[in-house]
């Protein structure tokens, strides 16, 4: 409303609206230019900070309105000027660009990971799944300060805050730490013992996995960081072993002290 009274108040041939991302956001401090069909400059003005603008045309006639703002792709719209005040509102698109490569430690590539960019009020800017190679690239995203979060399957997440310079244009590469998993076999005088629990402790006590094992005495605990734990089987007596995660996948067989019929006694 505010744009349409500065409009009407000027007089004579007006133009003016509210320049915006495709988000509803405005632009601010665009550059307007009014060109006639031989493609002469015949006016032009500067929006201001609020997305706001009017420009005024020196005679009636089929015009076109070029707008650019520093980090979006101009736009050109045909317009006609006439006696009064009109009011057209302007959409930009984004040509910003914030890619890179999400690797290992190991510097290998992560493919099928997913890098997500949301502005400080939480909102979803980009995203983009990586390549096989592990490159990514998020368009449309304009200078300011954006969280960064990268998630891939059996990788512990991360995520990172950044600025993006005016030019709209950032590289950031991510690198992601692989989770394990720690499996096996429990088994009691050479039997493989179903159901039961095993419970994975990190360096101070706390629990930080649980299974049960199949009927093949099988378990699995997996999304364990590299670090030291302690395996623990629950039995008579108890049964406790320390592993050591330096990759993806640790071996643990356990082998309880009595046999397996006992075991599903006690149980």
């Amino acid at each position: 409303m505010a744009t349409e009274r500065a409009v009407a108040s000027t007089g004579g041939r007006t133009i003016g609206g509210r320049i915006c991302r495709d988000n509803g956001q405005p632009v601010p401090d665009a550059v307007l230019t009014l060109i006639d069909q031989r493609g002469h400059q015949v006016s032009r003005a500067t929006g201001d900070g609020a997305g706001g603008y009017v420009i005024e045309s020196p005679a009636p006639g089929s015009h076109v309105l070029i707008v650019s703002a520093n980090g979006h792709q101009p736009a050109a719209v045909n317009v006609a000027a006439v006696d009064g005040a009109q009011h057209i509102d302007i959409t930009l698109q984004g040509n910003g660009e914030l890619s890179g490569v999400v690797r290992t430690a190991a510097r290998e590539p992560v493919a099928g990971a997913t890098v997500t960019v949301t502005d400080l009020g939480g909102a979803v800017v980009g995203a983009a799944v990586t390549a096989t190679d592990g490159a990514y690239a998020c368009t449309g995203v304009l200078a300011g300060t954006y969280t960064v979060v990268t998630v891939a399957a059996r990788m512990r997440p991360a995520a990172t805050t950044l600025t993006v310079p005016d030019s709209g244009r950032f590289r950031f590469d991510v690198e992601l730490a692989p989770m394990a998993t720690v499996w096996g076999t429990v088994r009691a005088d050479g039997r493989a013992v179903q159901d039961a629990r095993v419970t994975v402790l990190d360096r101070s006590g706390a629990t930080v996995g649980t299974a049960r094992t199949d009927e093949d005495g099988r378990y699995a605990v997996a999304d364990l960081p590299d670090g030291e734990y302690t395996v623990v089987v629950r039995g008579y007596p108890l049964v406790t072993g320390q592993v050591t995660i330096t990759g993806s996948q640790v071996d643990h067989d356990v082998r309880l002290a009595f046999d397996a019929d006992e075991y599903a006694e006690l149980s």
